[in-house]
């Protein structure tokens, strides 16, 4: 019983943390997408500024409903944006492959990043920022 309830609670915790996850992509590619298109911004710029935004967002709401975290902010920030930006490294990295080595339009690039990185922040800030442990049902 207590197998199914870890279960139940590890697809419960992903489920929510890729709602908000989704939020903060389109957050993401909102602001890549009209700094790039509209205002001419270099990709790779756009990419940094949405991801910092969408960084933001993605910290507030998985603190406050993915994993209802009590810890002190002060401590989990810097964690946070240690993971974020690693993320940012990882994203752009993929990004610039992408669209100079191999051509893809740079939205394209994103999406391929943002899975990558999705799974990176996700372990991350599971068993770093929020201190998720395995043992732990609630939530």
């Amino acid at each position: 019983m207590e197998a199914i309830k870890n279960l139940i609670y590890k697809y419960k915790l992903f489920i929510k943390y890729c709602i908000v996850g989704g939020t903060a992509a389109v957050v993401d590619f909102g602001i890549l997408f009209i700094l790039t298109d509209f205002f001419s911004v270099y990709y790779l710029t756009s990419a940094t500024a949405s991801f910092i935004v969408s960084a933001l967002v993605n910290y507030s709401l998985n603190r406050s409903w993915t994993f209802q975290s009590n810890g002190k902010k002060r401590k989990q920030l810097p964690i946070f944006f240690t993971i974020a930006t690693l993320g940012l490294i990882i994203n752009n990295g993929i990004m610039y492959t992408g669209v100079e080595f191999f051509g893809l339009w740079y939205i394209l690039a994103k999406v391929i990043a943002t899975g990558v990185v999705l799974i990176w922040n996700f372990l991350g800030n599971k068993y770093f920022t929020f201190k998720v442990y395995e043992n732990n049902i609630s939530g």
